[in-house]
């Protein structure tokens, strides 16, 4: 999945890349986006979403209505919460009546179940990545493997509709990319300090640095956001 879309030319492409892969779940539709500040405009809204493959009808209504800063999903979002499924939400936090009305009028789109995934953007700012659909069933050990592949997509696709590339801005020690690549082959600070020879607290060390530089707050995203600025392969 990361070597097609590395070569993805639109984000388009790297949305139906991703439809065909979350499909193996029963997901039928995605929507990734950072998500704007309180009391944004609609219009403001919608220019965050940088992926989508959503019920046009559905869009609109939630957006016209003002769902956003009011939607439970969103709430966890901001929270950083770990990744969701929909059916966990009630758990999770307190969803009021209005907040339970969005997700039950979701469903008449078809978006009964869903999985919701959440980090930041390289400036930091909360990001959401939600699949959905009728029945979704995902493995819960595949749920690392999405955040993955959830957080290089999103930054791949933000690269190619706004032309940026952050590569020439950071710069990794070679013992920090010796930590990331064993992170990123899913080894814990533990056993990559062992690999490396070198103390836990050292490890782990390295990879706060690594997390620091690249401005993201989670070691699966600094893996994505390497991997997509070729400074691991």
């Amino acid at each position: 999945m990361i070597d097609e879309m590395r070569q993805c030319s639109s984000a388009e492409r790297i949305c139906n890349l991703l439809l065909a892969y979350v499909g193996r779940f029963g997901a039928t539709n995605l929507l990734a986006g950072a998500i704007p500040p309180p009391y944004a405009s609609q219009r403001e809204q919608l220019a965050h979403v940088v992926l989508a493959a959503w019920p046009e009808e559905w869009t609109k209504r939630y957006f016209s209505n003002g769902y956003l800063s009011r939607d439970p999903t969103i709430r966890l979002v901001r929270q950083a919460s770990a990744p969701f499924h929909w059916s966990e939400v009630s758990d999770l936090c307190k969803v009021c009546p209005f907040g339970r009305r969005i997700m039950d009028e979701a469903k008449d789109f078809r978006l009964a179940e869903g999985l919701t995934i959440a980090f930041s953007t390289i400036e930091r700012h909360p990001v959401g990545f939600s699949i959905a659909g009728e029945k979704l069933n995902p493995d819960p050990l595949e749920r690392l493997a999405l955040q993955l592949i959830m957080a290089y997509a999103f930054g791949c696709a933000s690269a190619l509709i706004g032309g940026v590339n952050h590569r020439k801005s950071v710069h990794l020690s070679p013992r920090q990319r010796d930590v990331l690549h064993w992170a990123s082959e899913g080894l814990t600070v533990h056993d990559i300090a062992e690999r490396l020879n070198i103390s836990s607290n050292t490890a782990d060390t390295h990879l706060r640095a690594v997390r620091e530089r690249l401005r993201v707050s989670s070691t699966i995203h600094a893996v994505a956001e390497a991997l997509r600025l070729g400074l691991i392969s």
